[in-house]
């Protein structure tokens, strides 16, 4: 997700996706399976920052807005490790909405910012995910398809369309047969699967 201004995302979860997965298939271009082991730290202040660790980059999007069903997240952060510590202090903790913890040092490797920054905030917690995903491109959005096993032994599938219109989004959701289905997206998936109370999120317009 490179544009500055966002795309809106609609994502659906549940364990018998594969019906939507193969409609996806028929109508968009699918890449190479992928699979990754990624952390991501949820904040029990916001539901609307969601950043992930992957491959040692941390990278950080926020939802700003809901239009409908749709919700509009723009990139804000993408860097590696080590992260020098004013990234830390000025877009890190205040994109998670906790206090800034107590900067020893000028940059954190990805074993240290976790070790000595996050896990001992009150505020926020880990979680370790293992995706299995394919992507999925049509001339007017992208898509993805991925099971999902969460530490401690959860597994699901989801799949997520996404596009800077949102009337390709909905187009989207219409023609693979989704429209029963709710929006819920990484942040408020991993707290209810891991005992973490979501927060209201931001109001639709």
């Amino acid at each position: 997700m490179s544009n500055p201004l966002g795309r809106f995302e609609f994502r659906v979860w549940g364990n018998h996706l594969s019906p939507f997965r193969d409609r996806l298939a028929a109508i968009a271009a699918a890449s190479e399976q992928q699979e990754s082991t990624e952390t991501y730290i949820l904040s029990r202040a916001t539901d609307t920052a969601n950043v992930k660790i992957r491959a040692g980059v941390i990278d950080i999007k926020l939802m700003f807005e809901q239009v409908g069903r749709l919700e509009r997240w723009r990139p804000m952060l993408k860097a590696e490790f080590p992260l020098d510590s004013r990234t830390i202090v000025e877009q890190a903790f205040p994109n998670l909405g906790v206090e800034v913890p107590h900067i020893a040092q000028p940059a954190y490797t990805h074993a240290e910012f976790i070790r000595d920054l996050v896990q001992p905030h009150r505020d926020l917690a880990i979680v370790e995910v293992a995706k299995v995903r394919r992507q999925f491109t049509s001339e007017k959005y992208t898509a993805e398809f991925a099971e999902v096993a969460i530490a401690g032994g959860v597994t699901s599938e989801t799949i997520e369309i996404e596009s800077e219109d949102p009337a390709s989004v909905l187009r989207a959701i219409a023609r693979l047969g989704l429209n029963s289905h709710t929006n819920i997206n990484y942040v408020r998936h991993l707290k209810l699967m891991t005992g973490m109370t979501p927060r209201a999120g931001v109001a639709a317009t």
